[in-house]
């Protein structure tokens, strides 16, 4: 059994709705908060979910196990380990929440950087609104403090750390990038095998600099157990941490294991290593290699010349290898015109 709490319950209303459940709320408040149930999705879904709670608390105060008249069912243990389970799946919740609020920081940050200093992301959706979904955090961290509180009264909450995020935020005046940062550092402690938060922490890491810091987040992903989709996307993102190091050799061995994947080819998000291959190879000097890997590019995406032909004018240190190197140049334009025509 399960009670979710997918809208969240206005602040207002939590404490009114909890007297209503244990039966102690009378007059105008018990009118005003019932119309207000009536109206509000969040507040009704919240005190479903506690009355469900409440009812599984009273019948098992008074169950009995048929089959051994003595042995009676402990009903607090009984209802803290419901409780457990779902503040559990609340924290997965939350877990997520901070993600996307996490990674929509680190987009706006990157966007905000100088051409020179802005990295190439792929955004597979949309970004949420931050400052609406920061409020609906708060909401749920209350709510998760209540059910951790009717649990383990004793316990330590699980939340205090969280909490603290947004007190830091009210402190300090730091950027999105940092702030970025900050949501999915919490999102990891609540969830470490959230690999989507991981992936985006180390692009965090990358666009700020620190390079060993984003290694050992792409690392972590890759040596996992998760998705292998997010595996070979660390794999990508590593590849493209070797290149900013200009380590041309290891980015290039990065992008070969990820394209010679059967799901490279049908995941939208890792093209960009059918890209990056011939270009590292280029700037390692394996020029061979780089005309066959721009064969294979164009061989296997077609309908994706002209969209290869912008990237490529965006990539001035590429350009420069080729002013250095007129037999790379020449080659390439006679193996794949469509790319390198004069």
């Amino acid at each position: 059994m399960s009670a979710d709490f997918d809208i969240p319950a206005c602040d207002a209303f939590v404490e009114d709705i909890s007297a209503f459940v244990d039966h102690e709320l009378e007059g105008d408040r018990a009118t005003r908060l019932t119309d207000h149930i009536r109206a509000c999705p969040g507040c009704g879904d919240y005190a479903e979910g506690l009355r469900k709670l409440s009812e599984i608390h009273r019948r098992s105060a008074t169950a009995v196990d048929e089959g051994a008249l003595e042995a009676r069912i402990d009903p607090k243990g009984l209802f803290r380990g419901i409780t457990s389970v779902l503040v559990s799946e609340k924290q997965g919740t939350l877990a997520r929440l901070f993600y996307e609020i996490g990674r929509a920081y680190v987009i706006v940050g990157n966007r905000e950087l100088s051409e020179a200093n802005r990295r190439s992301v792929v955004v597979h959706t949309p970004t949420l609104d931050i400052r609406g979904n920061e409020e609906r955090a708060k909401r749920m961290l209350r709510q998760a403090d209540q059910l951790q509180e009717r649990a383990a009264p004793a316990r330590r909450s699980l939340f205090k750390q969280s909490r603290r995020l947004f007190e830091r935020g009210r402190r300090e005046r730091s950027g999105a990038l940092e702030r970025g940062r900050h949501f999915l550092e919490e999102a990891l402690a609540l969830e470490p095998g959230l690999d989507e938060a991981r992936l985006y922490l180390g692009f965090q890491f990358s666009v700020t600099g620190r390079f060993e810091r984003a290694r050992v987040e792409f690392r972590k992903v890759y040596a996992g157990d998760g998705l292998p989709v997010h595996k070979l996307m660390a794999l990508q993102s590593l590849g493209s941490v070797y290149e900013m190091c200009n380590d041309y050799m290891r980015a290039a061995e990065c992008y070969a294991q990820v394209v010679s994947d059967e799901a490279a080819g049908v995941e939208p998000r890792l093209f960009p290593s059918f890209l990056n291959l011939p270009v590292s190879c280029a700037k390692a000097g394996r020029s061979g290699d780089s005309v066959r890997h721009f064969e294979t590019l164009v061989q296997r995406f077609p309908q994706r010349v002209a969209q290869i032909r912008g990237l490529l004018s965006r990539k001035q240190s590429f350009a420069a290898t080729l002013a250095q190197n007129a037999g790379l140049l020449d080659d390439l334009r006679r193996a794949v015109p469509q790319l390198f025509a004069a």
